[in-house]
């Protein structure tokens, strides 16, 4: 065998060990095909639309199909045996299994045999991108599809607006004077503050589709931004606008060009204030002054965070039960609404071990990022898949920072988004390993080297002998 050749085949056995310890599988089309066709009937409510379609219960079916492809994909047994679970993956299982075995001792657990459909749901989303996204492809086409949706969540109501006057929602100023918020369509079910989610979440992802690196997609992302950020300043949602500032603030924070950058967006602020009506700034006003018109509402936020956490130590280890938030404020706080808080909601249903798993699992979703960014450098390929992986990747980093930040005043433990990112960030930390399997060998051999020195490090401080296997490691690989 001629020395290419041999060099080729010892590339392809590399590979195909990689292959081996990611677990990777090959499903067939029609899973990820069909998790496509789900995700647009799921979120933009297909079955309301066509009541045809929800006496058929057609979101139900398409799971269900889709399940069913990821379980008749022909894959490799002793693949599946030898895989490694991601870490992800295995924070989740512990997560669901923390749920289920803490079920006799919450407060309500026929509550949480209740609430575990909706949530099993959920979860679904995380197992189905894990399973069905197998290849870039399939990853650029699965992010166009989702935010193609959440595009259309919030171009449909802002078009209503604009032809008809279609608001949605209101809000009491207090002394018996509202304020008309744009909402989700009539089909939809997201609130202002909903709406507001849907903007700071999808804009790093049309950013990250769009690449706007020529004059034509520059104007085209800077076309779509200004709707977006148009429909976020009617719905009126303090807590949207204050996650819009700390995006902008992130992204400036990234760039190179921080100063210019820095101005544009003053001036971008400046002239949105002078667009918006009285009422308008008076509510984003009142995030900071509770003279302002709606200043009580905003403080009641803070007022509420407060309760939420004296109900939470009611039951401080395993909480009231999945999904009980609402039915915990209502008998113990005597509000009837949930934690507008992720870390208060998930403290009131799972105690604050719970807690501690569900930071553990968005931990991981950030690790699995951070590990894709740096196989792709480690690589120094001009490959382009593996610079959009490196793209995909930086982007759910801002995309999983900017939920953390608008968490602090709006809940959503039991929501897909946040099982649909992990997904994507263990797909895109699979591909980077499968793409680029010489640095990953390389960054494992020198984090175990590096544990081996540390130990040997504290041994020594210790008067303990050396560390063995550290001589092991083959010199190629130093």
């Amino acid at each position: 065998m001629s020395r290419p050749a041999a060099r080729q085949a010892e590339r392809a056995r590399n590979r195909e060990g990689t292959r081996r310890r990611v677990g990777l599988r090959e499903p067939p089309g029609a899973a990820f095909y069909l998790f496509c066709a789900f995700l647009i009937s799921y979120f933009t409510h297909l079955t309301a639309r066509v009541p045809l379609l929800g006496a058929l219960h057609f979101d139900l079916l398409l799971a269900v199909f889709t399940g069913l492809a990821i379980a008749l994909a022909p894959s490799r047994s002793h693949v599946q045996r030898r895989g490694k679970l991601d870490p992800a993956a295995r924070n989740l299982w512990i997560l669901l299994g923390y749920i289920v075995v803490t079920v006799p001792f919450v407060e309500w657990p026929g509550s949480v045999l209740h609430n575990l459909e909706g949530y099993a749901k959920s979860v679904c989303f995380f197992f189905f991108v894990i399973a069905t996204v197998d290849s870039v492809s399939k990853l650029k086409t699965l992010l166009i599809v989702y935010t193609g949706t959440q595009l259309w969540r919030v171009f449909e109501p802002l078009f209503m607006h604009v032809k008809s006057g279609y608001w949605g929602s209101y809000t009491s100023l207090g002394n018996w004077e509202y304020m008309d918020r744009l909402a989700g369509s009539p089909y939809d079910i997201i609130n202002p503050n909903g709406l507001a989610f849907v903007v700071i979440m999808t804009l790093p992802l049309v950013h990250l589709i769009l690449r706007p690196n020529s004059p034509t997609r520059r104007m085209l992302f800077a076309v779509v931004a200004a709707l977006m950020c148009y429909a976020l300043v009617l719905s009126a949602s303090r807590s949207g606008f204050l996650g819009l500032i700390f995006l902008g603030v992130l992204l400036i924070w990234r760039t190179k060009h921080r100063v210019a950058f820095l101005a544009g967006g003053l001036l971008v602020f400046v002239v949105a204030l002078s667009l918006m009506s009285d009422l308008q700034r008076e509510r984003y006003v009142s995030i900071f002054s509770h003279s302002a018109k709606g200043g009580q509402t905003a403080e009641a936020r803070i007022t509420g965070v407060m309760g939420d956490f004296r109900v939470s130590l009611r039951r401080p280890f395993f909480g009231h039960g999945l999904g009980t938030s609402r039915e915990a404020n209502a008998n113990f706080r005597g509000e009837d609404l949930p934690s507008h808080n992720l870390y208060t909601e998930v403290a009131e249903e799972l105690g604050y071990i719970g807690l501690v798993l569900l930071l553990a699992l968005i931990w991981s979703f950030l690790r699995a990022c951070w590990e894709a960014q740096r196989l792709v450098s480690a690589a120094a390929s001009d490959n382009e898949q593996l610079q959009f992986l490196h793209d995909v990747a930086t982007a759910l980093v801002v995309v999983v920072a900017v939920d953390l930040f608008f968490s602090f005043a709006s809940f959503g433990f039991s929501e897909p988004y946040w099982y649909f990112f992990g997904g994507l960030s263990v797909a895109t930390a699979r591909l980077a390993v499968r793409l680029s399997p010489e640095s990953a060998q390389k960054l494992q051999v020198t984090g175990r080297r590096g544990r081996l020195r540390s130990q040997q490090g504290k041994r020594r401080a210790l008067g303990v002998g050396p560390v063995r296997g550290l001589r092991r490691i083959p010199a190629r690989l130093k």
